[in-house]
């Protein structure tokens, strides 16, 4: 389904492939700020409705946004712009009121719409799945191919992806397929048919372990539920009257450190020291340090970059990446009536029962094997961003094998210039392809919340259109 384009001829045709948050917001900035015959827009999507990524296509409204309304604006010069859409909904919301994602998934949409409706050149949505990308002779330098056969001519592309699949568990693989396991931890249809009054076993305990619990035990309330990880880490939560992040510039207590993950730990842990003893809050430390940290991961070298990673990394995400209070206080109570239990340790072995699933864990406290008898796992690991290893989507798949695109060498993301141009196989831009969403990380660490990629589209939009970033 197509709605055709009353583009002018001649004009440069910018295609987006992809409409969750980040291919959304850069068509809104597009829109917003080109002039006319500038260029014209075409947003392919395969879900009928744009702004409706991972986080924002729940309809369960008991699922919370994890940032205060006022700091979830989508234009970064109009910083009031989400809180005063949800006063509008309901007076009552405020700048520090956690609303729920659908209503962001809302706002998205709604944005889009009036983007469309204001906008001085030709925009036009095209339901359907790219799986093909490639260079071509002829005006338009790049030829887009969709799952049905259809295909378009573009000057410039923006892949927009968003989050990917799940990651596979090697030793799950004897389960895939099964009822018993939900190896994709956002069907929620897969997860309301499992078995009532029996416990689950959810693999992860970051924030999709935390929604998976939430959806379990609200058709169910009284099952059990077990969060297993390596380290059985959770998120914190925020605080209940949240303060604005303090601006200023790179902190002066990171200045003249050695480039290693273990220096800026230490420096880190020395100003929360610091400020608890003046009776501040750890969180503003946290806070305060977004901005910066494209600037300290510029200066690790690969190696302190991997061991960031893998050893500070999960203890940053729970401190950086915070529960709403009420969810906090939900995961709370359940932990401290025991219907909630966290399992620190490897997860050695998945077996398939007559009517379940048992897990063998080896615990991380005293090495010793834990089993425990579930109706069902459910995969919360997280997504999967090593391209090296995807066959899907098939878009990305294409573009690896044939050279227009490589991992970093961490495997978290794409590589990209300044320009968000993909680097090829051989490390060359490759002209006309762009990137934005989550796979920004392997250039910018920070790449996954709206405060950052709110940024990146802007960037990104304004570069296409030969603006200088103000």
């Amino acid at each position: 389904m197509q709605k055709q384009s009353n583009a002018r001829a001649g004009s440069p045709t910018l295609v987006i492939i992809g409409a969750g948050f980040s291919g959304t917001l850069t068509a809104v900035n597009l829109l917003r700020e080109a002039k006319q015959g500038e260029f014209e827009v075409v947003l392919i999507e395969p879900r009928p409705r744009a702004g409706r990524g991972l986080a924002y296509r729940i309809w369960d409204d008991s699922m919370l946004l994890n940032v205060v309304a006022g700091n979830m604006s989508a234009l970064a010069e109009h910083p009031d712009h989400f809180v005063e859409y949800c006063q509008d909904i309901d007076p009552a919301l405020h700048a520090g009121s956690f609303v729920p994602r659908r209503i962001f998934g809302d706002y998205l949409e709604h944005l889009l719409q009036h983007a469309e409706r204001e906008s001085r050149v030709p925009f036009s949505r095209i339901l359907g799945e790219a799986v093909n990308l490639r260079p071509q002779d002829g005006p338009k330098r790049l030829r887009v191919t969709l799952a049905d056969g259809q295909q378009l001519g573009a000057d410039e592309v923006v892949l927009a992806l968003g989050h990917l699949g799940a990651q596979k568990l090697r030793f799950a693989e004897a389960l895939e397929g099964s009822p018993r396991y939900v190896a994709n931890p956002w069907d929620y249809a897969a997860m309301d048919h499992i078995p009532a009054g029996r416990p689950v076993v959810v693999l992860g305990t970051g924030h999709t372990a935390i929604d998976a619990v939430f959806r379990l035990t609200s058709r169910d309330d009284a099952r059990k539920i077990f969060l297993v990880s390596r380290r059985g880490l959770l998120p914190k939560g925020h605080r209940t009257v949240p303060h604005p992040p303090h601006t200023a510039g790179f902190p002066a207590y990171l200045e003249h450190l050695p480039p290693t993950a273990f220096a800026h730990l230490r420096a880190i842990r020395r100003e929360v020291k610091r400020r608890l003893q003046a009776g501040g809050n750890w969180r503003d430390v946290v806070n305060e340090l977004r901005p910066h940290t494209p600037e300290i991961w510029r200066r690790l070298p690969t190696t302190e970059r991997r061991r960031l990673l893998a050893r500070v990394g999960p203890w940053w995400d729970i401190h950086r990446h915070r529960l709403a209070p009420t969810a906090y206080r939900r995961l709370r109570g359940m932990r401290q009536i025991g219907q909630a239990e966290v399992v620190a340790g490897q997860v050695l072995r998945l077996e398939e029962t007559g009517d379940g699933v048992r897990v063998t864990v080896r615990q991380r406290a005293d090495g010793s094997e834990r089993v425990l008898e579930a109706a069902a796992v459910v995969n919360c690991t997280g997504p999967d961003y090593d391209v090296d290893r995807l066959g899907q989507p098939v878009l990305l798949a294409q573009l690896r094998d044939e050279g227009y695109l490589r991992a970093d060498p961490l495997h978290i993301g794409l590589e990209v210039d300044e320009q968000y141009h993909l680097l090829g196989a051989d490390g060359r831009k490759v002209p006309g392809v762009h990137y934005v969403g989550p796979m920004l990380r392997a250039r910018y660490w920070e790449a996954i919340a709206v405060p950052e990629l709110r940024r990146h589209t802007h960037a990104l939009a304004r570069h296409l259109l030969g603006r200088r970033q103000a």
